[in-house]
């Protein structure tokens, strides 16, 4: 008979308040910040002419977007060490959580992180120093997963580019969404993926 794996290090309950509570009030601080700042409630927008119309669609694009980033890197995958490792490490943290407090945790950090940092921070610091801060969220316990955190940087600026390109929040938070939610499954569900060193040969 297959062992299962456990359901998680913590009790689900508690890890799920713990999860809405921290990213909870990370969105707060991205809405007040950009309310004291700009003198708006209208966070989710950058420009504040845009119809209901355009906060429909804007967020299809970044299903695209996300779909497109989390095929990437499957593709690395056998190519780069880091992944398979960062792969384990999440594993051995996660365990493997109910469907519902996947999506959970995947929706409740996409949107506090893109009202913070694309919402607030890109608006006051520019696109740049809140892609670093962002990237800056993804620091690894280990030197050599720092490829990790090298990658949200480019993973932060696309997102804030996503965001003054559609004028409101809808895109990066989709692509957000959809890139987390595509990883915490596959990790939580998959074991790594060898690496490939150097040419297969039939045996």
């Amino acid at each position: 008979m297959a062992t299962r794996a456990p359901s998680s290090p913590q009790d689900a309950p508690a890890r799920a308040r713990i999860v809405v509570g921290f990213y909870g009030a990370v969105g707060l601080v991205g809405f007040f910040w950009h309310a004291t700042t700009q003198d708006s409630n209208d966070i989710w927008r950058v420009d504040g002419s845009q119809t209901p119309l355009t906060l429909l669609w804007t967020p299809l694009v970044g299903v695209g977007v996300g779909l497109a980033v989390v095929q990437l890197f499957r593709a690395l995958e056998h190519h780069l060490a880091w992944l398979p490792a960062l792969h384990a490490e999440f594993r051995s943290l996660f365990g493997r959580p109910p469907a519902g407090e996947l999506v959970l945790l995947a929706a409740t950090s996409a949107v506090a992180e893109e009202l913070l940092f694309r919402g607030a921070m890109l608006d006051a610091w520019g696109l740049l120093p809140s892609s670093v801060v962002f990237a800056m969220l993804h620091i690894p316990p280990r030197l050599s997963l720092w490829p990790w955190t090298a990658s949200s940087l480019l993973v932060g600026l696309l997102f804030a580019e996503l965001t003054l390109v559609t004028g409101n929040l809808g895109a990066a938070t989709a692509a957000h969404f959809v890139v987390n939610l595509q990883n915490l499954w596959y990790i939580t569900r998959h074991p790594p993926r060898p690496t490939l060193r150097g040419p297969v040969r039939p045996q």
